[in-house]
């Protein structure tokens, strides 16, 4: 019978971290560090042909790539670039950080709360400032199946606006401190702030952005996505929001606040406050859009509050009811923005049934250098209260040139129709009849005379004007000086605010003689105030 002989080929072996280490191996000799598992081999000799004589490592499954890559360098390839130093690679990599590298998966199907809370932990309440970099989220549609607690500082940003997704459905973001400290602990010194958030869709159902206790925190190109649908029955005071908050402490007061290029889009409210205190609140939205809505902004308040709020450069499209609407507070200022079939239900803005805008406190709360579409869709309306588009307003300005024809009348003919409820309205025209143009100002004024019989009879008008040429022995001259404007104020029964209400309407008239007028058109804009 053959005898078999195995041979038991070896390597030098010893541990790389005691006494001399890794000795100077011969050339194509292997040795292998029993401590640090690594593996080497010798170079050899210049005089054999080596580079230089010492030990190479070998690469193993128990070596960090990233580590080893030490010759990252910006822009290396470039000669327009000279100065920029090699680096390893695990520290650039390490300059961005990704909700991914903790667990979450965008993939519609997996709850990434668990994934999202590890990183905020890791990153955002950990007591090293170099890790609380930008946390982003990369293109996905990120599943909560539970509430989602967010600590200060919170730097969150998508890949994409539309692109990063996070489904919160009917569960809510709240916010925390990086103590882990919740709402009823929260006090002025301890409290959420310096949140800041942009570029991705949250997509709800009932679920809300709670910002209660949060403050000095900003909001960028985040669209909030709901399932409202224009006309379904909505509650203010129950109903869920995107965005809500509740004031309770002015130590704790939502404060300071910035929403910026955000989409509030298919929300029945998309922002929603209650307060139950007399205090003072900044809020700001600017150039934000919103989009079928039943109420955009919305807060329940006590009297005498300062919503010392500021919505600039918004839109407002398909809000069933208002654009903006507080039950009390006063100093908020909306300006330069845009409203397009609002406050009028599932119709259109040549019937409008409701404000625009409603203020619970007239005082400091101003509309300023505004655009809508009523006051050309819905200028003259006979027999039918004319809501005013804003409510209660101290003043209102809109820059919209409202256009009308005008034509032969011995009569007066209706021309626009004002809500009473304003006790000043400015009309600034500029008339052309043929070749000739009278520019002038109307100011129409109602009375205080709140009696039943004084309907019709506590309301004048003046009117200013100038034209051109400005004799009557010019040709238009007589065309311009016998052109006539005149009001009259009728009431009407409409349901306002939820009730049977009287809201007179004052009607705006023109009488163009036949035997000295020419027809021709009529541009306006107007302001006006309680």
């Amino acid at each position: 019978m053959a005898v078999v002989q195995i041979s038991k080929i070896q390597v030098r072996r010893g541990q790389k971290n005691s006494n001399s280490g890794i000795p100077q191996l011969s050339s194509a000799e292997f040795a292998w560090a029993v401590d640090s598992q690594e593996l080497f081999i010798g170079n050899g000799s210049v005089l054999e042909g080596a580079p230089y004589v010492g030990n190479t490592k070998v690469l193993t499954e128990h070596d960090n790539i990233l580590e080893l890559a030490s010759s990252y360098q910006f822009a290396s390839d470039d000669t327009a670039i000279t100065l920029s130093v090699p680096r390893s690679l695990q520290s650039k990599e390490d300059e961005t950080v990704s909700v991914a590298d903790f667990g979450a998966v965008g993939d519609g199907s997996t709850d990434c709360v668990a994934a999202f809370e590890t990183a905020f932990t890791e990153l955002f309440r950990n007591a090293n400032e170099n890790y609380k970099k930008e946390l982003l989220i990369p293109n996905g549609e990120y599943l909560f199946t539970n509430d989602l607690a967010v600590p200060s500082g919170v730097i969150l940003k998508g890949e994409t606006e539309s692109g990063a997704v996070l489904n919160i459905g009917d569960n809510n973001i709240r916010f925390i401190t990086d103590q882990g400290l919740e709402l009823g602990d929260f006090n002025s010194t301890n409290r959420p702030q310096n949140i800041r958030w942009s570029n991705f869709t949250i997509k709800r159902t009932t679920g809300q952005v709670t910002l209660s206790g949060v403050a000095e925190s900003k909001f960028q190109s985040i669209k909030f996505l709901g399932e409202y649908v224009l006309g379904n029955a909505v509650t203010l005071a129950t109903a869920p929001s995107a965005v809500f908050w509740q004031n309770t402490l002015i130590g704790t007061r939502t404060h300071n606040v910035l929403f910026e290029n955000c989409t509030f889009q298919e929300n029945s409210i998309s922002v929603k406050c209650l307060q139950s205190s007399t205090f003072e609140t900044a809020v700001r939205f600017q150039d934000c859009r919103f989009f079928v809505n039943d109420t955009a902004i919305y807060i329940e308040g006590v009297s005498t509050q300062g919503n010392h709020w500021q919505i600039n450069d918004c839109e407002f499209e398909e809000v069933a009811n208002q654009a903006f609407r507080s039950s009390a507070g006063y100093g908020t200022l909306i300006q330069r923005s845009k409203f397009k079939n609002v406050g009028n239900g599932i119709g259109t803005s040549a019937n409008p049934n409701d404000y625009m805008v409603y203020f619970g406190e007239k005082v400091g709360n101003v509309l300023v250098d505004c655009t809508g579409d009523r006051q050309q869709a819905a200028a003259v309306t006979t027999g039918t209260a004319a809501f005013s588009e804003v409510y209660n307003a101290a003043g209102v300005t809109f820059v919209d040139k409202t256009y009308a024809l005008i034509y032969l009348s011995d009569s007066f003919s209706p021309l626009a129709a004002f809500s009473a409820q304003n006790k000043f309205t400015v009309i600034n025209y500029c008339l052309k009849l043929g070749e000739h143009t009278r520019y002038g100002t109307l100011t129409i004024v109602i009375g205080d005379d709140l009696s039943p019989e004084s309907h019709g009879s506590d309301v004048s008008i003046t009117d200013n004007f100038a034209y051109s040429p400005n004799t009557l022995t010019s040709p238009g001259g007589s065309t311009m000086s016998n052109f006539e404007f005149s009001v009259s104020k009728s009431s009407n029964t409409v349901l306002d605010d939820s009730t049977a209400a009287v809201i007179d309407t004052v009607m705006l008239t023109y009488k163009n003689p036949l035997a000295t007028g020419i027809a021709g058109s009529i541009s306006y804009d107007v302001a006006y105030g309680v």
